[in-house]
């Protein structure tokens, strides 16, 4: 049996587009192997969205290369995808001669018969990005117990800042049968928990013939497939409407998290960073959220250093963190991206100054989280165990941790097996975690 060792870089996007080429491989007979020794082919899934995802990729190609050295592997064949590759094949193919095939975004299902006989001409067909409309198979590799549904590809909201428009394309929406069937499958293998993501999931539906929205989605989808934790992931705040708020509130299945990317709270800003959402907006969105579902936990997105952004205006972000709106921030310093519109913006502002501004919020932000989880000391919890080890510790996370972005929590009398809900009285936290026991 041949073997295929991956790498998937960037965000748990790419990693379902890695899961899906990996079913293919697993379908024709292929093992997944870690050992990149000893494998005969390897796959980089690469991130093109920001500069230093761009550097790592590189770095990693470079580095997988080193195994098609008779003395340090046994590669035959190394396979490179992702957006890296969608954006810059040109560049790319001409720079790194030992990559045998770039296969771009729009030949994700076509993996198994590409690595059968790979080209002689190192090109790739630039197509639409791969819509998993004919629900190819997948390979897990996260967690056997939670699993990523991509409901949707591309975005059509041409932020000024971002480049997924232009390696993406538009925002499109995948079949509401396609996405129920495929869950109903992952269910099938012991899945517990669905992390429902895209570009904006808020926008689901409003491209497809038969107009639907992300409520209708939901709702066929607790009907129809049954999923203990449903989890939405990168929602545009505006595209939260009073429909969806109250069908979380009522749905016990539905964690009451939400994952709303404000990048900034300044109007000058927001405006040439061509949000659409004003600050007024983004504060009644907040008072809405809040009112309908008073123990929601919400995570945001910042951007600091945006060209122009001058030290009032990152004081004024500053401000608006300290007021506590939410349990989980990531903060970006930002990232000057050729093709888009904030490229040619001056002055652009320092790294030092954007870094001394990314540790301010972060700061903030840290303070405002441990405040959150000390208030649940002494509360009971129901938690998903996602490892277990053998001196009887266990890490899990409740419904307000999102998997690999936000804390855990940590339990101390755990003997049973991993992927198993299980009610916990929280004992101690800290700035990003809770400890807990049985």
């Amino acid at each position: 049996m041949p073997k295929l060792a991956v790498v998937s870089l960037g965000c748990s996007k790419n990693l379902v587009d890695t899961e899906i080429m990996l079913g293919q491989m697993v379908s024709e007979g292929w093992e997944i192997t870690q050992d990149f020794k000893s494998a005969e082919v390897i796959l980089l899934n690469t991130c093109g969205f920001i500069e230093t995802a761009k550097q790592e990729s590189i770095n990693s190609i470079l580095e997988m290369a080193q195994y098609k050295q008779p003395d340090f592997g046994n590669c035959q064949k190394l396979i490179v995808a992702g957006c890296l590759v969608q954006r810059y094949i040109s560049e790319l193919s001409q720079e790194i001669p030992e990559v045998d095939y770039w296969i771009g975004l729009g030949e994700i299902d076509a993996i198994a018969s590409i690595i059968k006989e790979i080209p002689t001409k190192k090109t790739i067909s630039q197509q639409t990005p791969y819509l998993n409309d004919r629900n190819l198979p997948r390979y897990q590799v996260t967690l056997s117990h939670t699993a990523f549904v991509k409901i949707a590809e591309g975005c059509s909201h041409r932020c000024a800042y971002c480049a997924i428009p232009i390696i993406k394309g538009p925002f499109r929406s995948r079949k509401p049968e396609a996405i129920v069937n495929e869950i109903q499958g992952l269910l099938q293998t012991g899945v517990k928990e669905i992390n429902l993501i895209g570009q904006d999931i808020s926008m689901y539906g409003a491209d497809l013939e038969q107009k639907i929205n992300l409520s209708v989605l939901l709702q066929r989808i607790v009907a129809e497939a049954k999923p203990e934790w449903i989890r939405l992931l990168y929602a545009y705040p505006s595209g939260i409407t009073t429909e969806l708020l109250e069908l979380i509130a009522a749905e016990d299945s539905i964690c009451k998290y939400l994952d709303l990317p404000f990048q900034h709270i300044n109007s000058r800003i927001l405006k040439l960073m061509n949000r659409k959402d004003a600050p007024e907006l983004l504060r009644e969105k907040l008072k809405q959220i809040k009112s309908t579902i008073p123990e929601i936990t919400l995570r945001t997105t910042f951007i600091v250093g945006f060209p122009t952004e001058t030290d009032q205006e990152f004081d004024e972000l500053l401000e608006f963190i300290c007021e506590g709106h939410f349990n989980h921030a990531g903060v970006f310093t930002y990232s000057r991206e050729e093709q888009t519109a904030a490229y040619k913006l001056k002055p652009q502002i320092t790294k030092a100054v954007m870094e001394a501004r990314q540790r301010k919020l972060l700061e903030a932000q840290q303070k405002i989280s441990a405040r959150y989880l000390k208030k649940l000391v002494g509360t009971e919890q129901m938690v998903l165990v996602d490892k277990v080890f053998e001196d009887g510790r266990a890490i899990g996370r409740s419904a307000m941790f999102a998997p690999e972005i936000d804390g855990v929590i940590n339990i101390e009398n755990y003997n049973d097996e991993p992927g198993k809900f299980i009610k916990c009285k929280i004992i101690n936290s800290d700035d990003y975690n809770l400890t807990a026991k049985l």
